[in-house]
C-alpha cells in the first residue's frame, strides 16, 4: 500500500477551484452517487452550470446511471492523452445545465492514477468553466479518493443511519486528515507515523489528533503550528441518507461528537434524505423520466433543500490541502 505521505505529496498539494465540492464515503451502499446526481439536477434547475464528474477510475457507473451505456469519451481518454482537455470529455445529461465527466473502466491501472496523471486532472479541472463541479468519489480511502476529496474546498460525507455505517465515514474522515498530516510529516523525523512505515510500527499510530499534537510537541515542535492550522481548517458536511424514522437523524450527532472529541475537527450536517423506494427502482431501470417524475416527492424532494443549501451556504467551505 502507497504510504499516507510520500516524496511526491508537497507537489500534490493542489487545490481545486472554491466551486468544487467532493462527495465521499466510507464504503459502497451508503446511495453516494445517486446524491450526486439528485444535487446536480437541482443545482441546474436553479440555473446553476454543473460538471458532474465521475472520480472512480476503476469502476465507473455515473454514465450508467445517466442513460449513457457507452460513453464516446471518457476520463481514461484524457489521462491517456487521447484527448487533450478536459472540455473535450463533457457531455450533456437529460438534466438541465449538468454535463457529465464519465470515468472509464478499461484500464485497470488507471483506477490509482499515478502522482503525474493525478496532477494533471487537477490542474485541468481548474480550467473548466462552471458555477459547481460534483464530483463523486469511489468508495473507501484510496489515495485517489483522498486526494481528491483533500483537494477540494468543500467536502461532503454520505452515510446511512446504522452504526457500521458511522464508522465507516468516520474512518474516511479520518484518513483524509491523516493523510493531510503526514504531507507536513514527511521530511521530518516523524514520517511515516501516521501510516506505521519505516521507523514507526502499526501498533504505535496515533488514535487520535490529540496522540499526534503530543508526538510532535516532543519530537518536533517548529512543526506543531502547521499541523494545528491543518486540523482547524479542516472541516466536512454530513449528508444523512435513506433515513426511515425521523428519531434516526440524531445519528448525525454520533459523527459529529467523534470527529470533535477524536480528529477534533468541525462537521455540520448539511441536510438529511428519507428512504425512498423509487429511487431504488430508477437506480435500477435507469428511467429518465421516472427520475424527473419523483423531483416532488420523497428523497429527490429533500435534495432540493441540501443543493439550495450549497448556494446559500458558502461558509462551510474549508482550505483545501
Amino acid at each position: 500500500m502507497e504510504p499516507l505521505g510520500h516524496k511526491n505529496d508537497q507537489s500534490l498539494s493542489v487545490e481545486l477551484p472554491r466551486q468544487t465540492i467532493s462527495i465521499g464515503g466510507g464504503k459502497g451502499g451508503v446511495g453516494k452517487s445517486l446524491v450526486a446526481i439528485s444535487l446536480a439536477y437541482w443545482l441546474g434547475r436553479l440555473k446553476k452550470r454543473v460538471i458532474l464528474m465521475d472520480g472512480d477510475f476503476g469502476g465507473a457507473n455515473l454514465h450508467t446511471m445517466l442513460g449513457n451505456r457507452m460513453p464516446e469519451v471518457t476520463l481514461e481518454d484524457f489521462l491517456l492523452r487521447r484527448v487533450e482537455n478536459l472540455e473535450e470529455v463533457l457531455q450533456e445529461t437529460f438534466m438541465p445545465n449538468v454535463s457529465l465527466l464519465a470515468g472509464g473502466m478499461d484500464i485497470p491501472s488507471l483506477a490509482n492514477p499515478n502522482f503525474s496523471r493525478k496532477t494533471r486532472i487537477l490542474r485541468a479541472i481548474d480550467k473548466l468553466d462552471t458555477d459547481f463541479l460534483l464530483v463523486d468519489l469511489g468508495a473507501g480511502t484510496n489515495l485517489t479518493a483522498l486526494d481528491f476529496f483533500l483537494a477540494s474546498p468543500r467536502k461532503i460525507v454520505v452515510l446511512r443511519p446504522q452504526p457500521t455505517s458511522v464508522q465507516n465515514a468516520y474512518g474516511f474522515i479520518k484518513a483524509a486528515l491523516y493523510r493531510k498530516i503526514s504531507r507536513i510529516l514527511w521530511p521530518t523525523p516523524l514520517r511515516g507515523l501516521l501510516d506505521g512505515s519505516g521507523d514507526h510500527p502499526d501498533e504505535s499510530i496515533p488514535r487520535s489528533v490529540e496522540e499526534i499534537f503530543e508526538e510532535v510537541s516532543s519530537e518536533i515542535p517548529e512543526s506543531l503550528p502547521a499541523i494545528t492550522q491543518a486540523v482547524e481548517s479542516f472541516h466536512v458536511d454530513i449528508i444523512l441518507n435513506m433515513v426511515r424514522d425521523p428519531r434516526e437523524k440524531r445519528i448525525a450527532e454520533v459523527i459529529h461528537e467523534v470527529c470533535r472529541q477524536h480528529l477534533q475537527i468541525g462537521s455540520t450536517t448539511l441536510g438529511s434524505i428519507p428512504f425512498d423506494m423509487s429511487c431504488e427502482r430508477w437506480a435500477t431501470r435507469m428511467n429518465q423520466g421516472t427520475f424527473a417524475q419523483n423531483a416532488q416527492d420523497g428523497a429527490l424532494k429533500s435534495a432540493y433543500q441540501i443543493a439550495y443549501n450549497l448556494i446559500t451556504q458558502p461558509e462551510a467551505r474549508d482550505a483545501a490541502a
